[in-house]
């Protein structure tokens, strides 16, 4: 990651799984990301976060601090953290999605094509069929979203 700068990521853009379910990150994620990516499903997607942002994402659902005795918090933080697979960022800068297991994939949708998608801080893995509907429902929204209504 760059040094005393926080990580922002931007942009979609489609690639293709190899035959051992690798994703070869764009090379300005590579540099945000830096050696190693925690990927984990929501909703329609795989997110991959830094281990920090993964951290700081992971606390997030717990504005008041998480509190060990509340069985809520610790059956939450189980299902974020279990749900998890931290993968090393190869030499040639591939993540292995291979290793989320196959009911995920297959859920998501993560065979071949993918579209991945910066989203602030962290990027995101669609399948690129399913992007492309979810591109076009909020690009229609996009004013309404945007501005409010007078």
């Amino acid at each position: 990651m760059t040094k005393g700068a926080e990580m922002y990521l931007t942009g979609a853009k489609q690639f293709n799984l190899d035959a051992k379910g690798r994703l070869t990150l764009p090379a300005d994620y590579r540099r945000e990301m830096g050696e190693q990516v925690c990927l984990v499903p929501v909703n329609d997607a795989l997110y991959g976060f830094t281990p920090d942002a993964h951290k700081a994402w992971v606390s997030s659902f717990f504005p008041n601090g998480f509190n060990p005795r509340k069985k809520d918090d610790v059956k939450l933080r189980r299902a974020l953290t279990s749900s998890t697979v931290t993968v090393e960022i190869d030499s040639a800068g591939r993540v292995c999605v291979g290793k989320v297991r196959p009911e995920v994939r297959e859920r998501l949708g993560l065979e071949r094509s993918v579209m991945v998608v910066g989203n602030d801080d962290h990027f995101e893995v669609w399948d690129s069929a399913r992007w492309e509907s979810v591109e076009k429902d909020f690009s229609e929204e996009l004013d309404s979203l945007m501005f409010e209504d007078e």
